[in-house]
């Protein structure tokens, strides 16, 4: 009767873990599509669409109402009344931050 029952809980457990990783899997995916694979940022003089994952630190990019930020970036120029970006899927904050192009105090790395 042990040997059953162990298997048993050995086989559930196997069910329980595929269902948690293809969960994560799913998580992961939706994440990815969240990102954002193209952006214009100013190359050479000149405003260019490049592939998010060819931003190097330094490289100004330009972020229109609606666009996933495709960077860690930092605000140098604010055309706009006001600035809010929902981080809910990576703070997990539920409302909208509002951002400034304010010195950031303290070391930035």
């Amino acid at each position: 009767m042990e040997p059953f029952v162990i298997l048993l809980i050995l086989i559930l457990n196997a069910i329980v873990a595929i269902y948690q990783d293809k969960d994560a899997e799913s998580a992961l995916e939706a994440l990815k599509n969240m990102q954002a694979n193209k952006c214009q940022v100013r190359r050479n003089g000149e405003w260019v669409t490049e592939e998010s994952e060819n931003l190097v630190p330094g490289d100004i990019v330009q972020v229109r109402m609606g666009d996933n930020i495709p960077a860690d970036i930092r605000l140098v120029e604010l055309i706009s009344a006001s600035l809010q970006v929902e981080e809910a899927a990576l703070t997990g904050e539920p409302e909208s931050i509002s951002k400034t192009t304010e010195a950031v105090s303290g070391s930035v790395l």
